[in-house]
């Protein structure tokens, strides 16, 4: 599996609801996209949800990667750029993955923390912790998704959350969910 992130921040005095409309249309091509494990197009609005910023983001976990370029190519990713600016993508390779459908249904908000790789521990070590962790976020009663991941390149690690509800304390960026996807067995490879 991989992961396919991206961030914009735009200015705070630009017009949240066309942002939010442009969230709203990805999400719906990312419900039709084949090899979609998950996906979430969200917001952050300054002054909002104690947000600071202005952005939109898109956080999803793919089948494989050939399904993934197709959407990241597709008509979709060219009205973002359009309408606001090429979305800088980050691709991870996944670790680990927990979903809970029937409570990614209905997520309030969304969660994206990169960290830098700090030690040179052997990679195997460092799944077998991704792995623990993503265990032990799962066991959240309002967790729906937990996915964890590297960036091959700078060994960055990555945390992909998704809850019902406001999480108490979260070391990443915080959004607010416009539209979740969770594709149903037709759509996978």
């Amino acid at each position: 599996m991989i992961a396919l992130t991206w961030v914009i921040d735009v200015p705070l005095n630009s017009d949240m609801d066309a942002i939010r409309a442009t969230a709203e249309s990805t999400g719906e091509a990312l419900e039709a996209s084949a090899g979609l494990l998950a996906g979430m197009t969200a917001v952050s609005i300054a002054g909002v949800d104690d947000y600071v910023r202005n952005s939109v983001a898109m956080l999803t976990v793919w089948a494989n990667t050939s399904r993934m370029a197709e959407f990241l190519w597709g008509d979709a990713t060219a009205q973002v750029e359009r309408k606001l600016a090429r979305p800088s993508a980050h691709i991870w390779t996944v670790s680990s993955v927990q979903l809970n459908r029937p409570i990614f249904a209905g997520v309030t908000h969304a969660g994206l923390y990169v960290r830098p790789r700090m030690d040179g521990g052997p990679i195997s070590s460092i799944v077998a912790g991704q792995r623990q962790a993503a265990a032990q976020a799962a066991a959240g009663r309002a967790n729906a998704l937990t996915c964890r991941g590297l960036d091959p390149n700078t060994w960055e690690d990555v945390s992909i959350d998704a809850w019902r509800g406001r999480p108490r304390s979260y070391n990443g960026r915080l959004f607010s969910v416009v539209r979740s996807v969770a594709n149903p067995a037709q759509n996978h490879p």
